[in-house]
C-alpha cells in the first residue's frame, strides 16, 4: 500500500503572520514564524502574554531567545522542522525573563511548505511545572515522614529489645547456663538461681527443646550466629530465638536470645492496624519505662537511648548522646563504666552489676551520685556488633 503524499503548504506561506494570529489565540500563548536561518520575523502574542518584551524578539534569532541550555534543543527543534516538515514531539524551552526565573514554554513546529517559513506555537508550563514542584515537595514530605517513621520503629524495636530479650550464656559443650538475666527466669517461669549451673535442656518446655537444640548445634558447629523464627512453645506461645558463638578467655560459649513473636513487629510499614498497635504499645513502654536503656557500639559510643537514661544522664536530647563514650556520659570517675563495657565485649553478658552515675546537668554536677543496677549483653545477630544496657536505679549515695 503506497504512503500518502505529504500535503503541500506552500500556499499558507503567505499567511504566516495571519496563521501565527489564530494559532496564538487559539491554540498557545505566542507563536513565531521563522525564516529558513532561524530568525524570527514574527511574534504573535495569545490573550495570555506569558512573557513581557516579546515583540522584541523580531530580527533575533530564535537561540538568542533562549537560556543557554536550550539553545540545542531550538536547533534540533529546527533541523526536525526542516527535515520533516514537522515536529511530531515538540520541546520544552526556558526563556529568560528579567527579575524572575527563567520561564518554561513547550513549543510544537511546522514548516508552511517545502522552501516556506517555520510556524512555532508556544504553551505557558508555568502552572504545570509547578503543579510538578509541588507534587515532587509532597513525594519528599512522605518519604521523609516514612524513613522517620522507620527510624522510630527501629529505635523503639531495638530498645525494647534490650528490655525484654531473655539472654543466655552456655557452655559450648555441656549446654549448661552459665549467666541469664532476669527476663529468662520470667519467660520460663523458674526462679533465676534454679536454671544457673544447670543444663538448659532441664529448663525448656518439650515444644521447644527440639527447635533449640537444633539451633545450638548448628551455631556450634558452623561457628556462626544462627536464628530460627516462630518456634513453637507450648504455654509461652511462639518464639523467636537466635544463637552467637563467642570465645571467653579462651572457653568456646553460645550465647542465646529468646524473644516472644508477640514482642516483634514486622518491617513493613504497611503492616496493617496489628502493627501499627503493637508498634505503638513498644515505643509507648519504650518512652515511659523507668529503667534506663541505652545502646552502644563495640566501644561503648551510644547509638540510642530511651528518656529514663536522658534523665539519668542529665541530657536533655537524645542527638547529643550519640557517640559519646558511655563512661563519659556517666561521669565514671572511677573506670567502673569502662571497665564493664569492655567486659561485656570480652565475655558477652554482665547481670547485676553496681554502678555509680554522677550525672552533670549543665556545667554543674551533682551533689549526689545515683547508683544503678545493669544488666548488659551483646546484640550479636547483625553486624555491627552492639551492647544493650538495662539500667535500674537503686539508690543515691552521697557525691
Amino acid at each position: 500500500m503506497s504512503t500518502p503524499p505529504e500535503p503541500d503548504l506552500s500556499a499558507l506561506a503567505s499567511l504566516a503572520h495571519e496563521l501565527a494570529i489564530t494559532m496564538a489565540r487559539v491554540v498557545g500563548d505566542i507563536a513565531l514564524v521563522v525564516d529558513a536561518h532561524g530568525v524570527i520575523v514574527e511574534v504573535a502574542e495569545g490573550a495570555r502574554v506569558p512573557i513581557a518584551g516579546c515583540d522584541q524578539w523580531v530580527g533575533r534569532r530564535w537561540t538568542d531567545t533562549v537560556s543557554p541550555e536550550s539553545q540545542p534543543k531550538v536547533l534540533s527543534l529546527l533541523e526536525e522542522v526542516s527535515r520533516c516538515g514537522e515536529s511530531p514531539r515538540g520541546r520544552e524551552l526556558m526563556h529568560p525573563w528579567p527579575g524572575q526565573a527563567d520561564l518554561p514554554l513547550a513549543w510544537s513546529a511546522i514548516r508552511l511548505g517545502t522552501f516556506g517559513p517555520v510556524l512555532a506555537v508556544g504553551r505557558d508550563l508555568r502552572a504545570v511545572v509547578a503543579l510538578q514542584q509541588r507534587f515532587l515537595e509532597v513525594q519528599q514530605e512522605m518519604e521523609r515522614h516514612y524513613w522517620r517513621y522507620r527510624l522510630v520503629q527501629s529505635r523503639s524495636q531495638r530498645l525494647y529489645q534490650v528490655a525484654h530479650d531473655a539472654v543466655l550464656m552456655l557452655d559450648a559443650a555441656s549446654l549448661v547456663v552459665l549467666q541469664a538475666n532476669a527476663r529468662t527466669a520470667e519467660l520460663l517461669g523458674r526462679h533465676l538461681e534454679d536454671l544457673l549451673h544447670l543444663p538448659l535442656t532441664d529448663s525448656l518446655p518439650m515444644t521447644l527443646l527440639g527447635p533449640v537444640l537444633e539451633l545450638l548445634v548448628a551455631t556450634r558447629s558452623s561457628g556462626r550466629s544462627t536464628n530460627r523464627r516462630g518456634c513453637e512453645a507450648g504455654t509461652l506461645g511462639r518464639l523467636d530465638v537466635a544463637a552467637a558463638p563467642l570465645m571467653v578467655d579462651g572457653r568456646r560459649q553460645l550465647m542465646l536470645h529468646v524473644r516472644s513473636t508477640e514482642e516483634r513487629v514486622g518491617g513493613s510499614a504497611e503492616g496493617g492496624v496489628e502493627v501499627r498497635l503493637a508498634l505503638s504499645r513498644m515505643a509507648e513502654t519504650v518512652e515511659t519505662s523507668a529503667d534506663a536503656l541505652v545502646i552502644t557500639d563495640a566501644d561503648g559510643g551510644v547509638l540510642m537511648a530511651n528518656p529514663a537514661f536522658l534523665r539519668l544522664t542529665g541530657v536533655a536530647d537524645e542527638a547529643l548522646l550519640r557517640r559519646r563514650p558511655l563512661p563519659e556520659l556517666m561521669a565514671d570517675v572511677h573506670g567502673e563504666c569502662a571497665a564493664l563495657v569492655a567486659q561485656v565485649r570480652r565475655v558477652g553478658m554482665v547481670n547485676g552489676a553496681a554502678l555509680g552515675v554522677a550525672a552533670k546537668q549543665g556545667l554543674r554536677q551533682h551533689d549526689r551520685a545515683t547508683r544503678v543496677s545493669v544488666c548488659a549483653a551483646l546484640l550479636a545477630e547483625g553486624e555491627p556488633v552492639c551492647i544493650g544496657f538495662v539500667m535500674v536505679l537503686e539508690d543515691e549515695v552521697p557525691g
